[in-house]
């Protein structure tokens, strides 16, 4: 009797050997895999194999450990009637190696997710981010990938991190499937035996299997058994310092235009530049100006958790620093061989659509500090601010003994980073520096450690008029001028930036008297709030300037 077309079919168990089929002949690669119904269960699973194993590893005379290879044992054995114990790290002899580690614990204890190989997460550097059950891959432009992701029963991972450790340790990697599947009909039992597919390669096995019992049952069953074998590439794919240079491609940046008003562009690729030893001396300068428009920082603002723009220079994590010239209001400066030198060909794209014709020059900070070697203070306003507010913080502790501003939650430790001139006249750009600029100025005022030297409490007393009795208490000047920059901050924290806007936004900006441009308005904000600091610091006696 022949079983029925659809039966058939379900045993032939194509979605599972097919997709086994291309495995490792993807972006990723399915390493690990539990899975189980009611009738049929599926396991996918590898092992790291020497090279000297490969003639056999496919055949079916080859012993493999089963998947929970990698428990550090001792092997014994006799010689001349003494026993003798060898170590070995993975379990044996063979030179086998697990790339996925399982462990059990006898029932005593839930099982443990699978883990990748230790030695592969440090190969790569990976870094684990347990809420998204993801290893992640930090590229030397700052840039992250998901290099794998792990669950309870599953673990996948990008094939081109598979394939340089293999160059690196020199090791094949064998994949295997095995699956299981039966279907109830009591009248079909005859033994078809073999129904798989007959596209068996040099490096691939698969046998599909039909017979009429399983689990002592009497109905048709199926038996997927498959291997194979990725074997090594050569160490030179390894992906990791000695073998991870590429050729690198130099873009080209405007640089200036000619007699036509046609744009004069020019490699940044340093070997082409001219220098002061006489290095190619055709062609332009390694301190060639290159202008950017502001826009090109917005992203590295936003990012402070990775990104830091500071005073003349741009820090990625400690991959790499960028020395430009953010001092300017009209624009951001780079000299041409600095951008072929430090930042990252996949930033230079990036930054290259940000590039504009030359119609100024350098701030005269960066004149002085790269050309005059001179020593020079910023004076954009934002860098004065951040630079000022930083010292503050701390001499102004030091002298007094507490504190003007509490130091932020790790939750806020961007706010002050992220203060900068609005890279655009945009509404978000010019909100953003409202908040941040009341945070650290308002809402980070100490109000416990200034009630400890103020004689009386005043109660439900806000921050502001805290520091205010404060300052009258102590006869500063400038009490009035400073206490109305705070209050018209915090006005504007709430009626412009902080809630939705009304009927009379146009009347409060009016009655607030802003600036019609924001740009000019936030750096007006960014020169008073230093001229607090600064006026307080010489009340006590601080000089922030030395």
């Amino acid at each position: 009797m022949t079983l029925e077309h659809g039966v058939l079919q379900a045993l032939r168990q194509s979605d599972v050997w097919q997709p086994f089929a291309k495995a490792g002949e993807e972006p990723w690669t399915l390493l690990y895999q539990y899975r189980e119904g009611d009738t049929w269960h599926v396991l996918r699973s590898c092992i790291l194999a020497p090279k000297a194993l490969r003639p056999q590893v496919l055949t079916d005379n080859c012993w493999l450990p089963d998947v929970y290879l990698g428990t550090p044992s001792f092997e014994e054995s006799y010689n001349e009637g003494h026993k003798r114990h060898e170590y070995f790290r993975f379990g044996d002899h063979t030179g086998f190696e697990p790339l996925v580690v399982l462990q059990k614990h006898f029932g005593i204890r839930p099982p443990m997710p699978p883990q990748l190989s230790e030695e592969f997460r440090l190969y790569h550097n990976l870094w684990i981010n347990d809420n998204k059950n993801g290893l992640f891959k930090v590229n030397y432009d700052g840039s992250e990938e998901l290099a794998a992701e792990i669950d309870s029963n599953t673990v996948r991972v990008r094939t081109k991190y598979i394939r340089q450790f293999q160059a690196g340790r020199q090791l094949d990697l064998l994949l295997r499937v095995n699956a299981v599947k039966y279907v109830d009909d009591p009248d079909e039992v005859a033994q078809l035996g073999e129904v798989g597919p007959s596209n068996d390669r040099d490096n691939l096995r698969i046998s599909v299997h039909v017979s009429n019992q399983v689990r002592g049952r009497k109905c048709p069953s199926s038996h997927v058994s498959g291997r194979k074998l990725l074997t090594a590439p050569p160490q030179t794919k390894a992906g990791i310092w000695p073998f991870d240079r590429r050729e690198e491609t130099y873009q080209e940046f405007i640089i200036g235009e000619d007699s036509d008003g046609e744009p004069i562009g020019h490699t940044c690729d340093p070997d082409q530049l001219n220098n002061y030893f006489g290095k190619d001396p055709d062609a332009p300068h390694y301190l060639t100006p290159v202008y950017f428009r502001r826009e090109v920082l917005k992203r590295y603002h936003e990012q402070p958790e990775k990104y830091s723009i500071g005073d003349g220079r741009l820090d990625c994590g400690s991959l790499w620093i960028l020395a430009l010239d953010n001092d300017h209001p009209d624009h951001v400066m780079v000299f041409l061989g600095d951008l072929g030198s430090y930042l990252p060909e996949s930033e230079r794209h990036y930054w290259r659509a940000f590039n504009v014709v030359p119609t100024g020059d350098p701030s005269r900070t960066v004149v002085r500090r790269a050309l005059l070697g001179q020593w020079a203070d910023p004076e954009a306003p934002d860098l004065r601010f951040r630079q000022t507010y930083g010292r503050f913080k701390t001499e102004w502790r030091e002298r007094l003994g507490w504190p003007l501003f509490k130091d932020p939650e790790p939750e806020d430790a961007h706010i002050l980073q992220r203060l900068r001139i609005p890279l655009d006249t945009s509404q978000p750009e010019f909100e953003g520096q409202i908040l941040g600029l009341t945070k650290v100025l308002v809402d980070a005022l100490d109000v416990k450690a200034i009630q400890k030297q103020l004689p009386t409490m005043v109660k439900n007393e806000k921050s502001i008029a805290k520091l205010e009795r404060w300052m009258r208490q102590e006869c500063y000047l400038s009490t009035e001028r400073d206490i109305a920059f705070l209050r018209r901050l915090q006005r504007l924290r709430s009626k412009v930036a902080a809630h939705r806007k009304g009927s009379d936004y146009k009347k409060v900006l009016a009655a607030e008297k802003i600036n019609d441009d924001p740009i000019q308005e936030v750096a007006t904000m960014f020169q008073n709030a230093e001229r607090l600091l600064s006026g307080l610091a010489t009340h006590i006696g601080l000089a922030l300037d030395e």
